[in-house]
C-alpha cells in the first residue's frame, strides 16, 4: 500500500491487479480509498472447481468470438505450467484486457511475478518489475525445483530484492545481474513521531506487533519475558501482541500454561492508527524472527523500522536481513534465531540500563531516515522506471 500510495502523490496513474479484497487494506488506506475504489481490480479464480472451470470456459469462448487467440494460448501448459492448467493465467489475462493500457506492471513477490512474466509474453504489459520480499525467496532455496522463477528472471526488466541477503540468494538462482538492484521496503518517516524513551524504575512495557506465524518466533518472545520475569522477579513487564494468525490459539495456550496472563495482552488485529498509538507509549519492541520449519524467512520487517522511527530500542535476531537494518548495541540487540535466554538477557539489559534508551533510539531513527524512507525509497524507485 506504501508503493500504491506513493506513486499517487508523484502524480502516477496507478491502477492495481489483486487477487483478493482485504477490509484491512481499505481501511489503513484512509483518504486514498476515494482515488483507488474504482482503480482496483480483482482476479480470484472462484473456490469451487466446477464454477471455476465454467467460468473459464466463457471467457474461452468470450476470447474466440472476439478473435482473441491469446485467451486460448492461456492453456498451453508447456508454456505457462500450472498457471494454464488453473486457470490463474486466463482469468488474469482476461481481467488485464478490460484495464487501462499497462506501461509498467509491477508485481510484488515472485509467485506473483510469474504471473505477471506470462502476462508480459502474451503482450498485455510493456515493462515488467518484480520485487522479492523474503519467503518467496527462503522457500525457493529449499525447493524441489532447480529454479522456480526462470519466467520472471527472463522476462522481468528489472527484478528488486529488498535485501543484499536476497540479492545474492537471487543471484545463485540465476537471476541476471545486468537487471537486478536492491531496492527497499521503507516507512512514511513523517508520520511516526519520535520520542526519547526515559523508563520507569521497576517497569518495562514492551510491544510486539506481528502475524502469528511461525517465523515471527512470537512463542520464543514469550518463553523471554517469562525467563525475564523469572531472573529478576522485582520487575514489572506489560507486554502487549498485536496480531492474528493460525498460531493465535497456541501462543494464548502458552501464556497461561507460564501463568502470564497477568503480564502479557493479547490485542488481535488493530488498525495502523491504533499501532502507531501503542508505538508511542511503549518502552521497547521485541521481535524474534526465526526460519520457519519450511525454510520460510522474513525480509527486513517493517514492523522494526517503524518501532526504530518511534525511538524505540529493538530486541531481535539475527535473521535474514535484519542485520541490515539494526546494528547490535547501537539502535538494539540482536540474538542468535530460537534463543529465549539471549533474548531475556536483553531484555534485561535494557530494563537495568534506561539511560541507554535515548541513545539507541536515536540511532534506530536515525537509521531508518537514512536508508529506510518511503520517501527516499519512492523517489528512486521513479528513477528505476524511468530508466525503463
Amino acid at each position: 500500500m506504501n508503493h500504491v500510495t506513493g506513486l499517487i502523490d508523484r502524480g502516477l496513474n496507478v491502477t492495481v491487479l489483486a487477487n483478493s479484497e482485504d477490509v484491512h487494506a481499505w481501511s489503513s488506506l484512509e483518504d486514498y480509498q476515494r482515488v483507488l475504489r474504482d482503480k482496483v481490480f480483482y482476479y480470484r479464480l472462484p473456490k469451487s472447481r466446477r464454477a471455476r472451470i465454467t467460468g473459464g470456459v466463457e471467457k474461452l469462448l468470450h476470447g474466440i468470438v472476439r478473435g482473441d487467440r491469446k485467451a486460448l494460448s492461456t492453456m498451453n501448459y508447456n508454456r505457462y505450467g500450472r498457471s494454464a492448467i488453473n486457470f490463474s493465467l486466463l482469468y488474469a489475462y482476461s481481467l488485464a484486457k478490460t484495464m487501462p493500457k499497462i506501461d509498467v506492471l509491477h508485481c510484488h513477490f515472485g509467485p506473483i511475478g510469474t504471473l505477471g512474466a506470462h502476462l508480459k509474453r502474451m503482450g498485455v504489459v510493456d515493462k515488467l518489475v518484480v520485487t522479492f520480499h523474503g519467503h518467496d525467496v527462503s522457500r525457493a532455496l529449499v525447493s524441489s525445483e532447480s529454479n522456480p522463477y526462470e519466467a520472471v528472471f527472463e522476462q522481468a526488466d528489472l527484478i528488486l530484492p529488498i535485501s543484499d541477503r536476497w540479492y545474492s540468494a537471487l543471484s545463485k538462482l540465476g537471476a541476471p545481474s545486468d537487471r537486478m538492484c536492491v531496492h527497499r521496503v521503507g516507512i512514511d518517516v513523517s508520520r511516526f513521531r519520535f520520542k526519547a524513551r526515559t523508563g520507569t524504575p521497576g517497569f518495562l512495557h514492551i510491544l510486539t506487533t506481528a502475524r502469528f506465524t511461525e517465523k515471527k518466533g512470537i512463542r520464543y518472545a514469550v518463553e523471554a519475558v517469562a525467563k525475564a520475569l523469572e531472573r529478576q522477579p522485582d520487575l514489572s513487564i506489560q507486554y502487549d501482541i498485536v496480531g492474528e494468525g493460525e498460531l493465535f490459539k497456541e501462543i494464548r495456550e502458552l501464556i497461561d500454561i507460564l501463568g502470564l496472563t497477568a503480564s502479557i495482552k493479547l490485542h488481535g488485529a488493530r488498525s495502523h492508527s491504533e499501532v502507531r498509538s501503542l508505538l508511542g507509549e511503549a518502552d521497547i519492541f521485541l521481535l524474534p524472527s526465526v526460519t520457519a520449519t519450511d525454510g520460510d524467512q522474513e525480509g527486513i520487517p517493517v514492523a522494526l523500522m517503524e518501532a526504530m522511527a518511534v525511538g524505540m530500542p529493538v530486541v531481535t535476531t539475527e535473521h535474514s536481513g535484519i542485520p541490515e537494518l539494526v546494528e547490535d548495541g547501537v539502535s538494539g540487540y540482536l540474538s542468535p534465531e530460537k534463543d529465549s535466554d539471549s533474548l531475556a538477557e536483553s531484555i534485561l539489559t535494557l530494563s537495568q540500563n534506561p539511560d541507554s534508551w535515548q541513545r539507541l533510539g536515536a540511532a534506530g531513527r536515525e537509521r531508518v531516515e537514512k536508508y529506510f524512507s518511503l520517501e527516499v525509497q519512492n523517489n528512486k524507485l521513479i528513477e528505476l522506471y524511468r530508466t525503463l
